[in-house]
């Protein structure tokens, strides 16, 4: 696919990419915070009421290079690791994975009504019109992509031997007892922290719970950078390729493929995770 096509297939216009995506970061100048981070100069256009502002040229241009690299990785039947500790945002990583990984089709409407709300009423419309059926909902499904929508724990990739035990542990667990708390309504604190941090790690098959994230991801997609410096830094040092959302203030130094956005846009960051999932249907 040449860059004009993949330009197209994205349907970035100016209805689909300008959804407040402009705004960086604001001082706060009694935290003494910056407006923004020197390696980010030349992606804004200037400062206005203390606010910078990004290039929606310079976003545009970031937002193509990020999309074509994570094209081909994914095509080639690579692996993408999407991480999210954001929690505005983790009820929509969530559903992702709900649709991606877990196939929870009885609870599709429930689970996407509250990301729809924040969607304008077309979209809405065309939205749940695509997804009603089974069928298409299936065909969502991929163990290629794995997710961390909860809290980044230290060592994951560095150490993935002995945290691996424990994500195996929790999903014999799941398989055994989960369907008994459900159905006894007992109220498990301590296991749905461990679910929310290990979920988007596993996949379910024929009712086994397999690993989704079970070696090295080929790229990372990060959502929310200024949070996640462990992670970042882990990559660094296993040479993994990271994608991420850059606020004004963000340090570019261990961002290989850096998108200059206002990461707290909703319907922004929803719009690039529909087209991650179906890149990997293309």
């Amino acid at each position: 696919m040449n860059s004009k096509n993949f330009h197209n297939w994205l349907n970035v216009s100016s209805k689909n990419f300008n959804k407040g995506i402009s705004f960086g970061h604001k001082s706060i100048r009694v935290a003494k915070t910056p407006f923004w981070h020197p390696l980010q100069s030349h992606y804004f256009l200037g400062l206005r009421q203390d606010i910078s502002l990004f290039s929606t040229q310079q976003t545009l241009k970031c937002l193509l290079r990020a999309f074509h690299v994570l094209a081909i990785i994914l095509k080639q039947k690579g692996r993408l690791l999407i991480v999210n500790t954001n929690p505005e945002l983790f009820r929509l990583c969530n559903n992702l994975a709900n649709l991606t990984l877990l196939d929870k089709t009885q609870s599709l409407n429930k689970s996407l009504s509250s990301i729809f709300t924040m969607i304008n009423s077309q979209e809405k419309k065309k939205s749940l019109s695509m997804h009603s059926s089974s069928v298409e909902f299936k065909k969502l499904k991929t163990p290629l992509i794995s997710y961390v929508s909860d809290k980044w724990i230290g060592g994951t990739l560095t150490n993935w031997k002995q945290i691996s035990k424990s994500v195996y542990t929790f999903a014999k667990f799941s398989e055994r007892c989960e369907n008994f708390l459900i159905k006894k309504n007992l109220d498990f604190p301590k296991y749905l922290r461990i679910k929310k941090c290990f979920q988007g790690l596993l996949y379910k098959s024929q009712n086994k719970m397999l690993f989704a994230f079970n070696q090295k991801p080929d790229l990372i997609f990060l959502i929310n950078p200024n949070e996640n410096q462990n992670l970042l830094n882990e990559a660094y040092r296993l040479h993994i390729p990271v994608i991420a959302f850059t606020e004004a203030n963000t340090n570019l130094r261990e961002i290989t493929y850096p998108i200059p956005v206002n990461n707290y846009s909703i319907k922004w960051i929803y719009y690039c995770l529909k087209k991650i999932i179906k890149i990997t249907h293309i």
